[in-house]
């Protein structure tokens, strides 16, 4: 066993492991440990530290006398488990810590009055803590755009659970926060409703609101989010329905379990926030059978991470044209967005509704033309395997990024990073080379498959839309009633689009368009149709070298196929029925053209 792997096993072992130890122990707390302990398992009632007055007070519904206190204690006492009783409403006017391993549950009110405009309600700094069944408020809607955020349950510790609970009206709420790895949490079965946000509205262009205003955020890894309702407040501009982001450089040390694995499962998110579901920098991470309505950037997103998918989600993207939330940041709208030098992601059997929004695309893949957007240069020492010395410690060099340089394999990147002790995705060769570290901009191998678009297509929307990427493989979607581009790769290298169902309706754009690039093109096996607006083609490639256009049917377009300035590419086995102009501009040298048909 390796020595980093030991350590992390005994760090493992030394905290979260024996914090927990007692609390899932058969044992049962004793008389001679316990305060206020009612139950054979160690239930407390908050009830034990009110006094009558008091206990009355919570019991009429509307209660006036400050219950912060007492419900402190009860937190901070020996009970394992504190129960908050139904049909009881307790008033709270200041933060509460839970600082051991406790069970909270039932399903009386936490009404936060005051206190916690900059401030959690609940702050949890002991691991394995868990609620189940609780009831947190802020009727008062408590909250500031600046400082500290509002937040309803906030763990700083790991092995954390929120199940079948209600939280409402809280500015972010249920929050993993970002001052360590945090990592093993459940949170399922919740309500957390009528978020608020911190954003000016579709009518505004202030930047307030893009660091606060979600539903469930994790700043760490391994979480489990399932079965969750996640609705944004009406009139409110929220952020992220649900929210999985890394920050690499805050985890240099954490090692294996550092920003990944995440599963976001089966859950309904509704309402105004920017972007309904988001993995941001969290590789290895899935995203599957949730339903999104109202979202007014994104519905799905997955921004610069690696190796994750997004499958099974129905995305319902009903923006008005109009609705300017968030323009300060110039945000492109889409159902779903793969943004940044995302690698390796799977974009698959997905169902994006535009017939009642806005959007520029139903599914857009964006990336930056620069590469090297943040490039690090650092001598190392290297030993033929993937563990890399470095000279010195330099925090710009930083997990996920591509690594390259004399040695390195390509496709190469930063796995973990503690100090000068560095490990790579790939063997590099032994030596003393001097390595790049940069952000991978360019989207690499993203596979869009098998999606189901519906469109409308009096709003001009694009059904796939993909800038600044490198083979991405697009296969097998069905595309119906866009008024712009079917499929539009702009400045995208080696693309595979092959089996796709592309339907136009009178548009005066093409079904599948390339430009920008001179690489290669495989294009096999497309139905295009209905692209029979002025100047619109069915597909349409411009000054591309090499490649394959074949055994694709297009119905019903202006012109056929237009690949004006292409070269060295093979077009055989196509039809073009029912168009004005069936082949268009194919003649340049080394053009293979055979067994074509046009008829009608």
């Amino acid at each position: 066993m390796s020595e980093q792997r030991r350590n992390f096993l005994t760090k493992i072992t030394t905290t979260a492991g024996a914090a927990v130890a007692g609390y899932f122990s058969a044992n049962p707390a004793t008389a001679s440990n316990a305060v206020n302990v009612r139950g054979p398992n160690g239930e407390a009632s908050v009830l034990d530290f009110m006094s009558a007055e008091a206990r009355a007070d919570a019991r009429s519904g509307a209660p006036s006398l400050d219950h912060s206190a007492a419900i402190q204690a009860a937190f901070s006492s020996s009970a394992a488990v504190v129960n908050v009783p139904g049909g009881y409403v307790f008033k709270l006017t200041k933060p509460l810590k839970i600082e051991k391993t406790i069970r909270v549950m039932g399903g009386g009110e936490l009404r936060f009055t005051a206190g916690i405009a900059n401030a959690a309600a609940i702050t949890v700094t002991a691991p394995g803590c868990e609620f189940d069944g609780v009831y947190l408020t802020n009727p008062n809607m408590l909250q500031s755009n600046s400082g500290a955020r509002n937040v309803g349950i906030m763990f700083r510790a790991s092995l954390g659970s929120v199940t079948r609970s209600t939280i409402r009206y809280f500015q972010n709420g249920i929050q993993v926060e970002s001052t360590g790895e945090y990592h093993d949490f459940i949170i399922a079965n919740n309500r957390v409703i009528d978020c608020i946000g911190a954003g000016g509205g579709p009518t505004q262009k202030s930047t307030y609101g893009e660091d606060r205003g979600d539903g469930i955020t994790v700043w760490g890894c391994a979480a489990t989010i399932t079965g969750n309702l996640v609705t944004a407040k009406a009139g409110q501009d929220c952020r992220i329905g649900i929210h999985m982001e890394g920050l690499a450089d805050y985890h240099a040390d954490s090692f294996p379990l550092q920003d990944n694995m995440c599963t976001v499962v089966g859950n309904v998110v509704r309402g105004p926030f920017r972007r309904s579901i988001v993995t941001e920098n969290v590789n290895n991470s899935t995203i599957t059978g949730n339903t999104c309505e109202g979202a007014k950037w994104w519905g799905i997103a997955i921004v610069r991470s690696l190796a994750c998918s997004v499958t099974g989600n129905t995305v319902i993207f009903d923006r008005a044209a109009t609705d300017g939330t968030g323009s300060a940041w110039d945000p492109i709208h889409a159902g779903i967005a793969v943004y940044g030098g995302a690698v390796q992601c799977v974009i698959s059997g997905n169902t994006i509704d535009l017939t009642r929004g806005h959007a520029r695309a139903a599914i857009c893949l964006l990336g930056s033309d620069v590469d090297d957007a943040v490039a690090v240069e650092q001598r190392a020492a290297t030993n033929g395997t993937a563990r890399v010395t470095l000279a010195s410690a330099n925090p710009a060099v930083q997990l996920g990024q591509l690594i390259t340089g004399p040695g390195v394999p390509s496709a190469t990147f930063v796995v973990s990073v503690a100090g000068t002790a560095l490990l790579a995705s790939n063997p590099i060769g032994a030596g003393s080379p001097l390595l790049t570290f940069k952000w991978h901009e360019r989207g690499q191998g993203t596979a869009v498959t098998n999606n189901s678009v519906l469109c409308n297509a009096a709003d001009g929307a694009i059904g796939i839309f993909a800038q600044y990427q490198d083979a991405p493989s697009i296969l097998g979607n069905n595309l119906r009633y866009m008024g712009a581009h079917g499929i539009h790769c702009m400045d995208v290298s080696d693309p595979v689009i092959n089996g796709n169902t592309v339907l136009g309706q009178q548009s005066a754009k093409h079904g599948i368009y390339l430009e920008a690039s001179a690489t290669g093109a495989v294009v096999v096996g497309n139905v295009v149709e209905g692209f029979n607006g002025p100047g619109g083609s069915g597909i349409a490639a411009a000054n591309r070298i090499g490649g394959v256009v074949s055994a694709n049917l297009v119905r019903r377009c202006e012109t056929g196929m237009n690949l004006s300035g292409c070269t060295d590419m093979s077009v055989t086995g196509n039809s073009a029925m029912s168009c004005g102009t069936g082949y268009s501009q194919a003649r340049g040298s080394g053009m293979l053209l055979a067994s074509n048909a046009s008829a009608g």
